[in-house]
C-alpha cells in the first residue's frame, strides 16, 4: 500500500510541472551517498513487508545526513541523476531515501535516460550533464545545484551552464571532499 501511494504522488510531477517555483538538488548516489561500502553486504529496504526489496550496499549515515540538512535549509526538492534510476523506480528509490532519513518525500523525479545529443564516444559525465540540461530546461527550477562525483563541470562547460551550478564530492575517487564537508557550498549555491 505505502509504495503505490508513492507511486500515486510522485509519478505525476513530471507530468504537472512547467515551471517549477522551487530549487532542485541533482543528486548522484554513488559518491556522494554511497561509498567504500561495496563489500559490506545488502541491506532489505521495507524489511518485513510484502514490499520488501534488496539494495546492493548501504549508504554513509553521514553524508546521507548532510544531504538531509542542505535540504532543511534551503527547501530544495530531488531529481535523481544517478544510475540507479536504471535499476529502481521512483517508488523505490523514495523508500531508499527514506530509509536513509531524508524522507521520501523530498524526492522529485529522475533525470531522463535518453541524452538526445549522445555520440558513440560520449562519456557517462557528459551524457549525466546532457540529462541534467534537459531537466532543467524542461522545468525550470528557481535555482539548481548537481552535487555528484563525476567532473560534470567538464560538460557544463560545453552547454554553456555556469560552473557554480555543480559541487564536486570525492566519493572513492579522492576528488573534492565528502558530501559532509560540503553542507556550507552547496546551502550557498542554491540560496544564491
Amino acid at each position: 500500500m505505502l509504495r503505490s501511494m508513492v507511486r500515486f504522488h510522485s509519478g505525476p510531477h513530471k507530468y504537472k510541472l512547467k515551471n517549477m517555483n522551487g530549487k532542485v538538488i541533482f543528486i548522484d548516489v554513488d559518491g556522494p551517498l554511497a561509498w567504500g561500502t561495496w563489500d559490506e553486504g545488502k541491506v532489505k529496504i521495507m524489511k518485513g513487508t510484502s514490499h520488501e526489496f534488496t539494495i546492493p550496499y548501504p549508504w554513509v549515515k553521514e553524508d546521507c545526513d548532510a544531504l538531509r540538512e542542505i535540504i532543511k535549509q534551503t527547501d530544495a526538492r530531488l531529481v535523481v541523476s544517478s544510475d540507479w534510476r536504471k535499476h529502481y523506480v521512483i517508488a523505490d528509490l523514495a523508500m531508499i531515501f527514506e530509509y536513509y532519513g531524508i524522507g521520501r518525500w523530498n524526492l522529485l523525479d529522475t533525470t531522463t535516460h535518453f541524452n538526445p545529443k549522445k555520440k558513440m564516444s560520449s562519456s557517462g559525465e557528459w551524457d549525466r550533464a546532457c540529462e541534467i540540461e534537459i531537466w532543467v530546461k524542461s522545468f525550470k527550477p528557481t535555482n539548481w545545484i548537481s552535487i555528484d562525483d563525476m567532473q560534470l563541470n567538464y560538460g557544463y562547460k560545453s552547454l554553456g551552464i555556469p560552473q557554480f551550478h555543480h559541487v564536486q564530492v570525492s566519493g572513492d575517487w579522492g576528488n573534492g571532499g565528502k558530501l559532509r564537508d560540503k553542507i556550507d557550498e552547496c546551502v550557498k549555491k542554491l540560496n544564491r
